[in-house]
């Protein structure tokens, strides 16, 4: 089913975001998968979300446990383009599974397994070339 996460600080026009998430009962949802915009949910997170009204999909209000999934958002600029598959290749080979939206937008996620260090590292160098942006969602502790 799909869940609702408010984007407060709106970005190109988007207020809101929808993740897949599966029902764990008594207003509790695991993240099914990673988010293009929010950037305090990773995939796999257990959020608390609650419905506004019987037919809205619930709102996500807190992240209740974390999972250890990072979730990297990378946007692939103009000067980039040529080069898509390459990065995409290189990042799976420093572990990441990602998903991709218009062959601009990519949600690169990281397992609790897998050091990003590296990725973060190889991302600074192609946002220096300025081949892309990237940012990183929240790891922190969940709500107590």
């Amino acid at each position: 089913m799909k869940i609702v996460v408010n984007l407060p600080d709106c970005e190109d026009g988007v207020g809101a975001e929808g993740l897949w998430a599966i029902p764990l009962g008594n207003d509790l949802y695991e993240v099914d998968n990673s988010p293009w915009h929010s950037r305090d949910i990773n995939y796999r997170d257990v959020v608390k979300a609650t419905a506004p009204a019987p037919d809205k999909n619930p709102v996500v209000v807190s992240v209740e446990r974390r999972s250890g999934h990072r979730t990297i958002q990378v946007v692939l600029l103009k000067s980039g383009q040529s080069r898509r598959d390459e990065i995409l290749n290189q990042l799976k080979e420093l572990g990441a599974t990602y998903e991709g939206a218009h062959s601009v937008l990519f949600a690169l996620d990281f397992g609790p397994e897998v050091s990003w260090d590296p990725a973060m590292e190889y991302l600074g160098k192609l946002s220096e070339e300025e081949l892309l942006e990237y940012r990183w969602s929240s790891w922190g502790e969940a709500a107590e």
